[in-house]
């Protein structure tokens, strides 16, 4: 019975040491260091002008290599559609002044379709597919507007499911940190940097909207939305 007594005794702490052991170790893993990744494709909108009548058409033109711009780190990388699920949209809206809520207009314009498919969604959105031709993303949709006023045209790049930004991007590889750690792409928050945020006329959204891109302290993804991802025009 003692000698039954003493392997129980021992097997319990046998056990018990392994456990601690392990328990150490886990201790001792290191999880990954999460790293955020946000595209920067290019788009133009033309013309240009502050102006455009009623009727005529302004001109959104994708054209952009499937090596994307990280806007964090400025490397790039290959994103094809099988990579990763994104899609485009365009938001279009009314301003209606500052302290004022934008109104949405997306039903409003007619959509002309010669490279790629776009068609109003809801009252502030329209779909924008680009052709990729295995190398290359590529649009050129024409954009009618029928109503007066000054508008607000968005273009973004965004997930296409529920996961959103924040899920693993496993086919961009990062070498370790400074500390030797592990590292992971992770999706960040995405923007068309439309005609290079040089010809959007800003100047024009902040007089009939609140800006927020001028304000002290104002965060990239604030400035990259306002003045890159935002074209305003004032339709006569």
């Amino acid at each position: 019975m003692r000698d039954r007594l003493r392997m129980k005794h021992g097997t319990c702490l046998g056990s018990l040491c392994l456990l601690l052991l392990l328990a150490q170790c886990r201790e001792k893993e290191v999880n990954p260091v999460t790293v955020p990744v946000g595209f920067l494709p290019e788009a133009t909108i033309a013309p240009s002008a502050r102006t455009l009548p009623r009727g005529d058409t302004l001109w959104l033109d994708l054209n952009f290599s499937d090596s994307l711009l990280d806007r964090h780190n400025g490397r790039r990388y290959r994103v094809r559609p099988q990579d990763v699920a994104l899609q485009s949209y365009i938001s279009i809206q009314r301003l209606t002044g500052v302290g004022n809520l934008p109104v949405g207009i997306a039903p409003s314009f007619r959509f002309v379709e010669r490279v790629g498919r776009a068609a109003a969604q809801g009252t502030t959105t329209a779909s924008l597919q680009p052709v990729y031709d295995g190398s290359r993303y590529r649009a050129r949709i024409g954009l009618v507007p029928t109503q007066a006023g000054v508008t607000a045209i968005v273009v973004r790049l965004v997930p296409t499911d529920s996961r959103g930004e924040g899920r693993f991007l496993p086919f961009i590889q990062l070498p370790p940190d400074a500390e030797g750690r592990e590292q992971k792409a992770v999706l960040g928050l995405s923007f068309y940097d439309i005609n290079g945020g040089k010809a959007n006329n800003f100047d024009l959204f902040a007089q009939h909207t609140r800006a927020f891109a001028t304000d002290p302290g104002a965060g990239p993804e604030t400035i990259l939305y306002e003045q890159h991802s935002t074209f305003t025009v004032e339709v006569k």
